[in-house]
């Protein structure tokens, strides 16, 4: 059962790295100064007060470059890198003390960083149509949507830590969610006239190739 336990959490943790890189890591890092969570030795290093420091930073840069419309669409193709190894860092250091030989534990940082993976996928389905649809439109709309990421990835790391079942449970809602989003939104967008992209209706300037949604009569 603590095994069973233990790897619900790992996925939880490393399906929050899929959202935001950084803030399960920092989760993990904070969790270990409490009764509810101790890494193993080998991963000590994360909850080193200079490392928590950079994390924190890094949580804030990647939030900020997530809400700008033309940062964030470069964003949603470089962050699987990050994202993938913040997963296998997370996956690993949960179960570290369960995988001691090297090999099992890099088995389930690969579990991790593939998980990691499939999320940010699945995110990407959502974020880039509505990119296109909201984004574009109100810049505002940008930094509610990734300041809601970034809630999702800390609800994911917390709960996984503190309550694993929930955190699947989360994680099943969130997937759910996002792929009745992304029919809606895909339902919603039309082909730019020029490069064939989907835009939404009634833009004037396509987001991907930049040139008038203007139809030569």
């Amino acid at each position: 059962m603590e095994t069973l336990m233990t790897y619900m959490t790992a996925f939880g943790i490393a399906a929050g790295a899929g959202a935001k890189a950084f803030i399960p890591i920092l989760a993990l890092g904070a969790f270990s100064y409490t009764p509810y969570f101790e890494l193993s030795q080998r991963f000590g290093w994360i909850a080193d007060p200079l490392v928590m420091a950079v994390l924190a930073v890094l949580v804030v840069a990647e939030i900020v470059v997530d809400a700008h419309p033309d940062l964030g669409r470069f964003s949603d193709v470089v962050s699987y890198l990050p994202k993938v190894v913040a997963g296998f860092i997370a996956f690993a250091a949960v179960t570290g003390s369960l995988d001691n030989d090297l090999v099992q534990l890099g088995a389930s940082g690969v579990l991790g960083g593939g998980t990691a993976a499939g999320v940010h996928w699945l995110r990407n389905q959502v974020r880039r149509p509505f990119r296109d649809l909201a984004e574009d439109a109100h810049e505002s709309v940008g930094r509610f949507a990734s300041l809601g990421e970034a809630g999702a990835s800390a609800a994911l790391s917390g709960t996984a830590l503190l309550a694993p079942p929930l955190a699947i449970a989360l994680l099943g809602g969130f997937a759910a969610t996002a792929g009745v989003a992304s029919r809606a939104a895909g339902r919603r967008r039309m082909a730019c006239l020029h490069c064939g992209e989907p835009v939404r209706p009634g833009a004037l300037v396509c987001p991907h190739c930049r040139k008038d949604q203007v139809s030569v009569g």
